[in-house]
């Protein structure tokens, strides 16, 4: 193992448990006999005085992950309401270590030169997944930039046209994308990303929804992982 490789590890171990503390309100208390790792040590790790070994970290990280899964965060911190989502908890850095490390797992090995989002919600999260990639993100607006080419993908939400832009430099043909989207109802933005990608003649190798509505189908010969369902 190369030496940065073992200092990702132990990184994303520290990030986890920093971030499980602190979205969860889980204390030392309840980690020590989790990791088999005194509280005082735990607290040095958090502290960023000390880091925990390669093998430390990898044994800590598996553990973390299985108990204080992504999923579970996101069901703790979701607040649903009868016309309205509220997800700004996106919007916290202790979620994007947390996104960050459950996307290079989930798509351990992807090669990917740009990570494309639509605007503006789905930024934060984009932005997480491009730099663990690290690709160029690139955002979908609703108007068009001037003065350059752009591609453009139309499609109706809510009984309206809502048309998406991206400057055709962004995403080069043969290029290697992979989609961000923070919440699917319909999968109609989704699918309008993937149109855009088809126009650029850019390959689609996979997209992360955070949350979706249950009974969402979207048919592509990319896996299309969700990570937590309503």
């Amino acid at each position: 193992m190369r030496r940065i490789e073992g200092l990702r590890i132990q990184l994303d171990a520290v990030n986890y448990l920093k971030s499980v503390k602190k979205l969860l309100g889980v204390t030392y208390r309840d980690l020590s006999p989790l990791l088999d790792l005194p509280e005082s040590v735990l607290s040095r790790y958090v502290t960023g005085d000390m880091l925990p070994s390669v093998e430390t970290a990898q044994e800590m990280l598996a553990k973390l992950m299985s108990m204080y899964p992504i999923e579970t965060v996101v069901k703790a911190k979701l607040k649903l309401y009868d016309t309205y989502v509220d997800m700004s908890f996106v919007n916290l850095p202790e979620f994007w270590h947390l996104y960050e490390i459950y996307i290079a797992r989930k798509f351990e090995g992807l090669e990917v030169d740009v990570v494309l989002t639509a605007a503006v919600d789905g930024i934060p999260l984009a932005v997480a997944a491009a730099s663990r990639f690290e690709a160029m993100l690139v955002v979908a607006k609703q108007y068009r930039e001037p003065g350059v080419e752009n591609y453009e993908y139309t499609y109706l939400r809510e009984g309206r046209p809502v048309t998406l832009y991206i400057p055709a430099t962004y995403i080069k043909r043969g290029g290697r994308v992979f989609i961000v989207d923070d919440i699917a109802r319909t999968g109609k933005t989704l699918r309008a990303l993937i149109g855009l990608c088809n126009k650029a003649g850019a390959q689609v190798l996979g997209a992360s929804i955070l949350v979706a509505r249950q009974g969402l189908n979207i048919e592509a010969n990319f896996p299309i992982d969700i990570v937590y369902t309503y």
